[in-house]
């Protein structure tokens, strides 16, 4: 399971990272943490399909 996060950069950029390694940086604070949520959405989604083909 992967938990996104951000991260607010000095230069007023934002990163997005997950323990999973998964990471990248984004214009803003609320690009970034779109991306975070849509990382942990997608890895959900892969995980309970994985499960219900095994």
């Amino acid at each position: 399971m992967c938990y996104a996060d951000t991260t607010d950069n000095p230069g007023g950029t934002a990163a997005a990272h997950c323990y999973c390694g998964w990471s990248n940086t984004y214009p803003d604070h609320d690009t970034a943490d779109a991306a975070a949520e849509s990382h942990t959405r997608d890895a959900e989604a892969a995980e309970a399909e994985f499960a219900a083909t095994h």
